[in-house]
């Protein structure tokens, strides 16, 4: 199973000038856990996490902060054709709970651990 099968799209992104309570909104108005965070091109920057927007938060209060101050630059990554035990493999190994599906450059989606869940209850059902 490929990962462009189970992904959720389209991404939803924020950009890295990005007020950060502006994208913590987001992340709870869509329910996610973590946005890809994107130039003018749609090119994958970096990425933030709500845990990180969370802090940041408590931190600096009703300041001016963008996305791209609090974002991860190191980003793992994968694309559309990379196979699920792949996907599940990097993510135990890292600690990590979502990637970015990029193609080209570009974000077209996310793998989160509850795409490969829902794959496997689904094969167990």
């Amino acid at each position: 199973m490929l990962v462009k099968n189970r992904m959720s799209r389209p991404a939803i992104t924020v950009r890295q000038d990005a007020d950060f309570q502006k994208a913590l909104a987001l992340m709870q108005e869509k329910q996610l856990r973590r946005l890809p965070v994107v130039d003018d091109a749609g090119r994958l920057v970096g990425i933030v996490v709500e845990r990180d927007l969370l802090v940041a938060a408590m931190r600096y209060l009703q300041a001016r902060v963008e996305v791209g101050d609090i974002m991860t630059r190191n980003v793992v990554t994968v694309g559309p054709e990379t196979d699920l035990v792949d996907v599940a493999r990097t993510m135990l190994e890292r600690k990590i709970g979502g990637l970015p599906v990029l193609d080209d450059g570009r974000v077209v989606g996310m793998i989160t651990e509850s795409d490969i869940f829902r794959r496997f209850v689904e094969l167990r059902g």
